[in-house]
Order: C-alpha cells, then sequence, then structure tokens
C-alpha cells in the first residue's frame, strides 16, 4: 500500500512498547512479517508499510537513513539499546534480513565516498584522481596479484597507452 507524504513523518515507538508485559525485551515480535500480534511496531518491507489502518516504520529504510555502520547510533535510536539490538541480530529469522542491509549500506557509504573523489579529482584533487586511477575502492588481497590480475593490469595499460600514443607523438614532435 501507498503511504502518503503526511504519513511519512512517523512518531518513533517508545521503549515500553519493546518490552513485553513482564517487562523483557521483545525481538522477533517487533515485526509485523513474524508477529501480526499488537507488540510489532516495525516492518521488515523496504518502505514503511499500512496494515489494518495502522502504519508501521520500515526498518530497514531506517537503517540505511542512520548511515551509520557501527550500529551503535541505530541501536539506541530505534531499540532499548545496543545489547537488544545484538539479540535481534543473533536471532535465526532476523540474520539474513540484517546481512542484507549491511551489505547494501556498504554499498551505499562507498558509491558515496567514490563520488566525492570525483568531485576532488575534478577541482583538480591530485590525490583523489590517484585514488580514481589505481581503482582505490578495491579490496586488494596481500601478497602477489594473481596471473589474472596481471594480465587484466597490463590490459588495461595497454588500452590507455594506445590511447594516448598519438598524443604522445604529437607532443614529441612539437619540441
Amino acid at each position: 500500500m501507498s503511504v502518503t507524504k503526511k504519513q511519512e513523518k512517523l512518531l518513533l515507538p517508545t521503549k515500553d512498547q519493546m518490552l513485553d508485559t513482564s517487562g523483557r525485551p521483545l525481538t522477533q515480535s517487533l515485526f509485523l512479517e513474524f508477529s501480526y500480534s499488537p507488540f510489532a511496531i516495525y516492518t521488515l518491507k523496504d518502505q514503511d508499510h499500512e496494515y489494518n489502518g495502522k502504519i508501521y516504520p520500515s526498518i530497514k529504510k531506517l537503517y540505511m537513513e542512520e548511515d551509520d555502520p557501527t550500529e551503535y547510533r541505530f541501536a539506541n535510536k530505534y531499540f532499548l539499546n545496543m545489547r537488544h539490538w545484538l539479540r535481534i541480530c543473533n536471532n535465526k529469522l532476523m540474520t539474513d534480513h540484517i546481512e542484507e542491509w549491511r551489505y547494501e549500506l556498504e554499498l551505499k557509504l562507498r558509491s558515496e565516498g567514490i563520488s566525492q573523489m570525483v568531485k576532488a579529482a575534478r577541482r583538480g584533487s591530485q590525490g583523489a584522481a590517484r585514488f580514481l586511477t589505481d581503482r582505490g575502492w578495491e579490496v586488494r588481497k596481500a601478497g602477489r596479484p594473481s596471473k589474472e590480475e596481471l594480465e587484466r593490469e597490463a590490459k588495461i595499460q595497454n588500452n590507455i597507452k594506445d590511447e594516448y600514443a598519438d598524443d604522445l607523438r604529437r607532443l614529441v614532435a612539437i619540441k
């Protein structure tokens, strides 16, 4: 179901809503998909979701908006505390969801960082330009590069050489 602009501004749940009647922290029953009970306060869907007239905030959307790879701020803002968040992370029904969010957040943050490096390179930053040409965002393994990696890099270097060979000949001829 579609959520209107007016509904997008949702109030955060209170800490009391995250406890059962005995005062114990809730885990999977906090999520609509696992517990169509009165305890559910979040949805696992990508966007906020309306069910039986109530709008459930998307915990994935909140996670992605927080931009917190440590998850500390996120845990304290949307759950009781870090210990409560870790209990949720260790829940077998939640593990795959959370791992997917973590991966997506890492990609998002890397993408934003690379975008900033592109902007800096366009402003003339040699360090940023070097980062981009060296593909600084790639995770490099320790030790000797594989044969495939060496061949790939040699091919890239040859393509660069071929692309600029004519320019180089012209520049040498001008001297």
